[in-house]
């Protein structure tokens, strides 16, 4: 592999000695090296093939491992993480790992850090044939979804899970299956796969199509209102409706007292705000604009229902350093609500606060 890091390994000082502790040279191996209990090197070495089980030696084994832990910089705990999840990494050399690593490195252009993290969550694709899955599978993705590079390599290291996934049984007829539901165009499926591939994940039937119903009976959406919430915000479909969804909308009604139209008119505004977290986010804004700006309720619902992004900015950066820098320039404390969309050059111009203090107040919350 032509990698550009240098990892040196220093063995830990709390391995034991290389008696056998049992016939096994993998449960030898997790208990030693890797620090396992009874129970897991047992469940690791029991899901290896017999035949692969019985043949491997404590040497071919510490061998491929420690060259692996080498070629990625993994540490001793992203080793042992690999091997639990993966445990028939045990049972590979290093002729047969090597060509599939620098294959992946060169095709989606990762540097090591990139590769680690793709084996670290996906490591069966260590056991992956180049030519049978992994190639046909980007090229497959690419032309499907017309990527560039990049976007190839965005997908791939937001979702590994894709390098292992069957073309003709999961994505193809899952992407066709969101184009038709959603009738949206190329542009359009390819944005919400890029910003969410996890959604390939998901089951067609039993989980996004209960989920777009659930919403459009919820929120009284037409096709085209639902078609606009999930191109806007494409994580939307990898949310939980009882967890997350249904809690968020029926938080935002109670909390600003909305009736129905209201509620769906913040939401297909910004649709982003059925992520937020309620009690990290949007009640702590909320609770500052009444407590600290001295809004009346009335005023804070008004300013929401108009413009719902005003959530998605950062109570300390956004809303507490310009709340300080007005009140240090005697300029109305309102100014930070109405001014909160905008950009911190447009807010300084708009004020005629001094940007180096605002900067200053912004390093200090």
């Amino acid at each position: 592999m032509h990698l550009s890091l240098t990892v040196a390994l220093v063995p830990p000082v709390a391995r034991l000695s290389r008696h056998v502790l049992c016939s096994g040279a993998a449960y030898d191996y997790c208990v030693q090296s890797l620090g396992c209990t009874a129970e897991e090197a047992a469940k690791a070495e029991g899901k290896l093939l017999p035949r692969s089980a019985e043949s491997r030696t404590r040497e071919k084994i510490d061998y491929v491992c420690n060259w692996l832990q080498s070629e990625l910089g993994l540490s001793d705990a992203e080793l042992k993480k690999m091997v639990m999840r993966f445990p028939s990494v045990l049972g590979y050399n290093k002729a047969s790992v090597e060509p599939k690593l620098d294959w992946l490195q060169k095709r989606l252009d990762l540097d090591v850090g990139q590769l680690r993290k793709i084996l670290l969550r996906m490591p069966p694709v260590l056991g992956s044939s180049v030519e049978d899955n992994l190639a046909p599978t980007l090229e497959w993705l690419q032309t499907r979804l017309d990527l560039d590079e990049p976007g190839l390599r965005k997908m791939v290291l937001r979702f590994p899970s894709l390098l292992s996934m069957s073309v003709e049984d999961n994505m193809a007829p899952k992407l066709d299956w969101l184009q038709r539901r959603l009738d949206l165009d190329d542009a359009q499926l390819k944005k919400i796969v890029v910003v969410s591939p996890s959604l390939l994940g998901y089951s067609s039937v039993d989980n996004m199509e209960p989920k777009l119903q659930w919403l459009q009976t919820r929120l009284d959406l037409d096709a085209v209102q639902l078609k606009k919430m999930i191109v806007t915000s494409p994580t939307l479909l990898s949310m939980t409706v009882v967890d997350k969804i249904e809690p968020n909308l029926d938080w935002l009604q109670t909390r600003l007292n909305l009736d129905a139209p209201e509620l769906r008119k913040m939401v297909l505004f910004h649709p982003q705000l059925l992520g937020y977290s309620v009690e990290d986010n949007m009640q702590p804004k909320l609770g500052f604009l009444e407590e600290e700006l001295g809004l009346s309720v009335s005023e804070v619902r008004a300013s929401i229902v108009s413009a719902p992004n005003r959530l998605s900015y950062s109570l300390n950066k956004r809303y507490r350093a310009r709340l300080e820098v007005c009140r240090a320039a005697g300029v109305d404390a309102k100014r930070v609500l109405s001014y909160a969309t905008k950009s911190d050059e447009l807010f300084c111009k708009h004020t005629g606060i001094d940007p180096e203090a605002l900067r200053a107040a912004q390093e200090n919350v």
